[in-house]
């Protein structure tokens, strides 16, 4: 089992980290990717949610994932096939675990012609926003056969919240 690198905030250093920068960004794509769909849709009412949805899945990637709560340790699982440790970064704020998986293929040469291809860099975003808060020096996570586990235990009371602190991902 890989242990992947996790990076642990405060809630007072949460603002200046570099993913919350560019999931900004991103949304803001999304946003104008859900508005391009509503006008490819001859600007149809109702449908919304559904463009947005749509926009995310796109602009993000978004597997498949599942969040958990089980004697006060919240338990994160998502699908990330064909990723390494390596290419995994978690933050762990109070109230909020965000996954960030990042790969690049490269492009080998092969007889033949190539007719269509899906190879390329792979890039994905999941947030997961907890109900209560979280001790950020206790998550751990772990990457094992393209399924990453993360375990959250609550914060016992303000004191546990700890400051910025980087975790690695632990390899099968």
């Amino acid at each position: 089992m890989s242990q992947v690198a996790i990076k642990k905030v405060n809630g007072a250093g949460q603002a200046a980290l570099p993913i919350f920068d560019e999931i900004a960004k991103r949304l803001e794509l999304v946003q104008q990717r859900a508005f391009d769909l509503f006008e490819k849709r001859g600007g149809e009412l109702g449908h919304d949610q559904e463009d947005w949805l749509k926009a995310e899945r796109e602009l993000f990637g978004w597997p498949a994932a599942e969040l958990a709560e089980k004697d006060g340790t919240y338990e994160m699982q998502i699908t990330l096939a064909g990723f390494e440790a390596k290419d995994v970064e978690v933050t762990a704020a109070p109230t909020q675990v965000i996954v960030h998986a990042a790969t690049q293929e490269e492009k080998k040469t092969q007889k033949g012609t190539v007719l269509w291809t899906e190879l390329g860099s792979n890039e994905v975003y999941r947030r997961f926003q907890v109900p209560k808060l979280i001790n950020v020096d206790k998550v751990t996570a772990k990457l094992e056969n393209g399924m990453l586990r993360i375990s959250a235990p609550e914060a016992l009371e303000a004191t546990t919240i700890a400051k910025p602190r980087e975790i690695k991902t632990a390899a099968a």
